[in-house]
């Protein structure tokens, strides 16, 4: 009977978890779609010569701010103060006492940023000449009004996570790519040339950051306008020493949630004096990463974070347990063959998706080995994510941003000594690989230092015994995948690539059923009552 009891438990911690994790994944896809269709557009416009460079090292910055704001410390420390929390004068209280103290924030550091642009460009990426450092630094200043508009939008969106109102915060990054794609569409009606392009499409990205902020800006406001009980004769009003407290807390939890970025930023390094082009393909290479990463770590770390809030604010933690190991559970089944059918299809996903324009034959060879090698950084970044998310709801932020320390530096290291001993189209890829192993070793030292409160309620041998079944079913996913693109190399990149992707998708259930996988047993078991 206690055994029937805690298999019910949790499967209702996972059932709701993941209800929310579809609706996230759903508008995810959605986003994350025509982000490849900006960054084909991109590739075709611009290839991967110096100007690509000078663009994707002048975007990296704001791009990294928002991670940080968005998905890092400021987003998850308000969403685990909020949850639980039907007060909406409160909520509206801390909107209002952090709105114009971050936005000041981000204003000054932008003003910084924009007057010393090209030194900063030439700290990022050392391997930039002088002419591509200008260019960097110029694109870089068209690019900075993105970053308070983030900040802003970061806080819009713990305000609903906090309430589990996932749709707008995911269908605002849809409008930002909508916006970039307009700003390319009209680059190329007016004719522009490379340069005029490149910038462009960073003022898409400024624009496409207030939008993101408007479109949330609304959400709130009818969110609190249902949820708003009688006013009371004053305000409610946030003291100013908490408020400044709760911003004093970004820096720590940055550290540990914005660790994948941080580490590419520092790949970056290294990916500049691997030679022309390099650096460009790495960032296409993040950028075709970013669809599986943000379907499986970032929904199901969001959906599991307000819940875990709330447990650990009234002490349940046997349901606080039961919650988190659902979500890692699902983060190592989604990760693993997401991860062996990206490898597989890594050459033709780049050549339909990127090879066009200007991006010619090296720049895909390239943006390849840098997929491959940025691929084992998939599971990593999706278990840490999940384990992130458990350390925000418990409040332990220091301990993990010493983690979020390794992986800029062991990057930046084993990068540099990575390309020094690789020639050719693989120089590049050194960075990327490095990135993936220092990722892998913030996974092990998150799981380390929380391994008291991360032990599986199951056991370790349990745990250990998934984490084989889920390697093997992944492992055959990548064997179809990889057949079907072997067996179809005479077709274009196209449909060699739809018809691999379709041979991974079949044989993963079949696979998760040959491992007996229990949800995955239970679901069938489900449906076949159903249609019987």
């Amino acid at each position: 009977m206690r055994r029937q009891r805690s298999q019910t438990a949790r499967r209702r911690a996972a059932d709701g978890m993941l209800s929310q994790a579809a609706v996230l994944g759903g508008c995810t896809l959605l986003s994350r779609l025509l982000g490849l269709a900006r960054d084909a557009a991109t590739a075709w416009l611009l290839g991967a010569g110096p100007v690509a460079d000078a663009l994707t090292a002048a975007m990296r910055l704001p791009h990294i701010l928002r991670r940080m704001l968005a998905e890092g410390s400021l987003s998850m420390s308000l969403t685990v103060r909020l949850a639980g929390r039907d007060d909406a004068e409160e909520a509206a209280a801390v909107l209002r006492a952090l709105a114009w103290r971050l936005g000041l924030v981000l204003l000054a550091a932008c003003l910084v940023a924009g007057a010393l642009s090209v030194p900063c460009m030439r700290l990022l990426a050392p391997g930039l000449d002088a002419a591509e450092a200008t260019l960097a630094g110029r694109l870089l200043c068209a690019c900075l009004p993105y970053v308070p508009a983030a900040g802003l939008a970061a806080l819009c969106m713990a305000v609903l996570h906090a309430r589990e109102r996932f749709l707008v915060p995911a269908l605002s990054p849809v409008l930002f790519n909508l916006c970039v794609l307009a700003a390319a569409l009209l680059a190329v009606c007016c004719g522009a040339d490379m340069r005029q392009t490149a910038l462009a499409l960073a003022l898409g990205m400024s624009g496409g950051g207030c939008a993101q902020w408007l479109l949330q800006q609304v959400g709130v406001a009818r969110l609190l306008r249902r949820r708003r009980r009688p006013r009371p004769a004053r305000r409610a009003a946030l003291p100013p020493g908490e408020a400044w407290g709760l911003l004093r807390q970004l820096p720590a939890g940055a550290l540990a949630a914005s660790a994948p970025q941080l580490g590419m930023l520092a790949a970056m390094w290294p990916a500049s004096l691997a030679g022309e082009g390099n650096m460009a393909a790495l960032y296409y290479a993040e950028r075709l990463l970013e669809l599986p990463l943000g379907l499986v770590g970032a929904c199901l770390s969001m959906a599991a974070l307000p819940r875990l809030g709330r447990l650990a604010r009234a002490g349940h933690w046997r349901e606080f347990a039961l919650v988190r190991d659902a979500s890692l559970r699902w983060a190592i089944r989604l990760s693993l063959p997401a991860a062996a059918g990206l490898a597989a299809v890594a050459g033709p996903l780049v050549d339909c998706l990127l090879g066009h324009g200007a991006f010619d034959a090296n720049a895909v060879r390239s943006t390849a080995w840098a997929v491959l090698a940025y691929v084992p950084s998939l599971p990593a970044c999706a278990v840490s994510r999940c384990l992130l998310a458990g350390s925000q709801a418990v409040g332990q932020r220091r301990r993990a941003a010493l983690t979020g320390v390794l992986v800029p530096l062991l990057t930046l290291g084993a990068g540099l000594l990575l390309i020094r001993e690789v020639e050719g189209p693989l120089r590049g890829a050194g960075a990327a690989a490095a990135a993936s192993l220092a990722l892998w070793v913030q996974a092990g030292a998150l799981w380390h230092m929380g391994r008291h409160a991360a032990a599986p309620r199951d056991g370790w041998w349990r745990a250990l015994r998934f984490c084989g079944a889920q390697a093997v079913a992944a492992v055959l996913v990548g064997l179809a995948a990889g057949t079907a693109c072997l067996l179809t190399a005479g077709l274009p990149s196209w449909g060699r690539l739809a018809l691999s992707v379709t041979a991974g998708l079949l044989v993963w259930p079949p696979a998760l059923l040959l491992v007996r996988d229990r949800d995955i047993c239970r679901l069938g078991r489900r449906l076949l009552r159903r249609q019987g």
